[in-house]
Formats: structure tokens, sequence, C-alpha cells
């Protein structure tokens, strides 16, 4: 899987967030969650868009992290990788 970075990539474009359908409030998975769910490497094209601050918090969550949203726990399956490009 491969996702753009840009300047204004934040952790909820990486992760995902709730969003309204029109009719109902539910959660969309970002590319590193369903990369992560998946067991499947994630390329980050342009990671150096990527403030140090960012990098650091992506860096953080590749372990483990909870969704607050849905209260599910996410850790990373066999075959996760995450790349920067």
């Amino acid at each position: 899987m491969i996702h753009a970075c840009t300047k204004h990539t934040d952790l909820d474009e990486l992760i995902g967030s709730q969003c309204w359908d029109g009719q109902d409030l539910s959660f969309h998975y970002g590319p590193l969650v369903r990369a992560m769910k998946a067991g499947e490497e994630l390329v980050l094209e342009n990671s150096a868009a990527l403030s140090a601050c960012m990098l650091a918090k992506v860096r953080l969550l590749l372990d483990a992290m909870i969704l607050e949203d849905t209260s599910e726990e996410i850790c990373p399956h066999d075959g996760f990788r995450l790349t920067l490009g």
C-alpha cells in the first residue's frame, strides 16, 4: 500500500477518523491501520515532508495502538512493514 505524504499529513490521516456518511457516524481506517491489520507493507511516499515530531509519533504507534473512537486495540500482523520513501 502506498500513501503520499504532504506537510499537512497528520495522525488522523494515517490512523483514521470518524466520518459522517449522511446518516451515520462511522470510523474509517487510515492507511497505517489498514496495513497493520492486513500485515502489508505501507510505503509513505514523500516522507521527507513530515516533521520530525510526526515521524516520532508514527514510530511510537508501530508496536500497538488503541483507537479511542472504537475502543479497539490494533497490533501489527505478521508481514507488516513501514517504509519511508
